[in-house]
């Protein structure tokens, strides 16, 4: 997986890039869809045909920033590009409650508990809450206040670490777990797996 961009993993027969793509596009809320990529990332050119910018490679933040300055973007959904799962009506809920909330910038996150009882070890915590990867920014308060969206939707919990760490524990679970629990696993994995269908 090393030498695979995580973009363009193929998942359910499409690069993950074009899964989130098509959710940014099919949501009512946003108007453009830009695709950031560095230099180290070009090869994302070959896998969606989308609006690109270019950015530097410095960070995550950094990159954002650059981008939004650059293509003078004032309210910008920024989606991480391996989130395989979500969908253009959980794109067009977090615009909901970013109105609702009436903060310049909004974050979401997952409790740790969601990744737990899915059997995903989550990156990075802060008080218990996983970053989801979907955020909110105004370009014109880039330093605004910003409000947390939690959620308990499965489809925001999964990207591709998570994916890929379900399905190696599966295996090795399988063969640890008692009956019960392997019938419980089996339970929540084939739940997922029909939200890919």
């Amino acid at each position: 997986m090393d030498s695979v961009l995580k973009p363009l993993i193929p998942f359910n027969g499409r690069p993950i890039i074009g899964r989130i793509f098509d959710a940014a596009t099919g949501c009512d809320g946003i108007n453009n869809v830009f695709v950031a990529i560095t230099p180290k990332t070009l090869r994302i050119k070959d896998a969606v045909e989308a609006k690109f910018i270019e950015t530097c490679g410095k960070g995550f933040v950094e990159d954002l920033v650059a981008a939004i300055k650059q293509l003078g973007l004032s309210k910008t959904m920024v989606l991480s590009a391996d989130l395989a799962l979500l969908t253009a009506e959980d794109l067009n809920w977090v615009i909901t409650k970013y109105q609702r909330f009436g903060t310049p910038a909004l974050a979401v996150f997952v409790p740790t508990g969601v990744y737990r009882e899915l059997g995903l070890q989550p990156g990075i915590e802060m008080n218990g809450l996983v970053p989801a990867g979907v955020n909110i920014v105004d370009g014109e308060e880039l330093n605004g206040e910003e409000s947390q969206l939690v959620t308990e939707n499965p489809r925001f919990a999964f990207n591709i670490p998570g994916l890929h760490s379900m399905l190696t524990r599966r295996v090795i679970w399988k063969k640890r777990l008692s009956l019960q629990k392997k019938q419980e696993y089996n339970r929540i994995f084939n739940s997922i797996i029909r939200l890919l269908i």
